[in-house]
């Protein structure tokens, strides 16, 4: 053993070769013109380093790779302390639950929302969001309970809203109405900003779906109810990871199969390191109609993703055999709940 002197004897060059991501180490003392090299180009466990005359040869290339993330720059830790938005400790200007007309642009957007019946002020609320299908309405929204979430919001910790469309279905442009929507309830409203959600079912899943890939440092989660990333705008993709929950009906004829498992796949793609979750085999729903929920096990802590199948079509309050209501509510609270 040798201590740490800082001399050229203790120091490496990494030198690019003509492959992708591969290099080769260089001796400092030989300027580079020796590498470190496997003795015999063994892949035995125990074997020999050894410095050699650089001819490029397979037991001379590294790959590296990286071995953990740090996402402290956008990202919080489980059970984390509530981040009080600017509209903490001011006075209501609304009504606890309504409706109200956005100024987008042109357009006056219809916004529905539910406050908790004993909102305070000073205290920073979850804000969830819930998308409409195509042809939906906010209303539908809020006869469905926000997809069933509020019903099971006993302890009235959050804050729902659910915008509308401009038309039948979410476009482009309304991936700016969400920023600035969000700019106004969190200017008026108390909300915790590490805690901002967003669900919805077939466009409105394909929309929360989309604002997962461009959204991370803004949404903690999201639950997509029969997603697909065909047949709408979708963005470029940050690379950043995002809390995310798919629903997939194994019979469903509008948002396939093919397409929910892709946006899994994009995912899953993020939220692991090097992709590794890709190599997963989640379990599904199986003969005995009983859905299944899968929780991924390669991805990064902060970052869980999970995936529902059941055996029904395009619908989101699947149900299993014999059941009266429906699993998926349940499943996405606790989703969102972790957090």
């Amino acid at each position: 053993m040798f201590y740490s002197l800082g001399g050229d004897a203790q120091q490496f060059l990494i030198q690019k070769t003509n492959l992708k991501n591969v290099y080769t180490i260089g001796t400092k003392v030989t300027k580079g013109k020796k590498v470190l090299d496997i003795v015999n180009c063994s892949t035995e466990e125990h074997a020999n380093v050894q410095q050699w005359t650089n001819n490029n040869a397979v037991c001379q290339f590294w790959v590296f790779e990286k071995v953990s993330q740090n996402f402290d720059d956008f990202s919080y830790p489980f059970k984390n302390k509530p981040v009080p938005s600017n509209g903490c400790g001011k006075d209501l200007t609304i009504q606890k639950s309504g409706s109200f007309y956005f100024k987008f642009g042109n357009e006056n957007r219809l916004v529905r929302y539910d406050l908790p019946k004993n909102y305070d002020r000073t205290k920073p609320y979850r804000l969830i969001f819930a998308m409409h299908p195509m042809g939906g309405t906010s209303l539908e929204i809020v006869n469905w309970d926000y997809y069933g979430l509020k019903y099971l919001d006993l302890e009235e910790t959050t804050i729902f809203v659910a915008p509308e469309a401009n038309g039948p279905f979410w476009q482009e442009h309304d991936y700016r109405l969400f920023d600035y929507l969000l700019e106004k309830l969190e200017n008026e409203l108390c909300i915790d900003i590490s805690r901002i959600f967003s669900c919805g079912f077939s466009y409105g899943s394909m929309f929360t779906n989309g604002l997962s890939y461009n959204h991370q440092r803004v949404l903690r989660a999201v639950a997509t109810f029969a997603p697909a990333d065909k047949n709408i705008w979708i963005p470029n993709h940050t690379g950043d990871p995002i809390a995310w929950m798919g629903v997939l009906g194994i019979k469903d004829d509008m948002c396939l199969p093919e397409m929910a498992r892709s946006c899994r796949d994009t995912i899953l793609k993020h939220n692991s390191l090097n992709g590794k979750a890709l190599k997963e085999s989640p379990v599904e729903v199986s003969s005995d109609g009983i859905h299944k929920c899968y929780n991924y096990k390669n991805v990064y802590d902060r970052f869980p993703v999970r995936w529902c199948t059941h055996k029904d079509g395009h619908i989101w309050d699947a149900r299993d055999k014999d059941k009266l209501f429906s699993w998926v509510p349940k499943e996405a609270w606790e989703f969102f709940n972790q957090f």
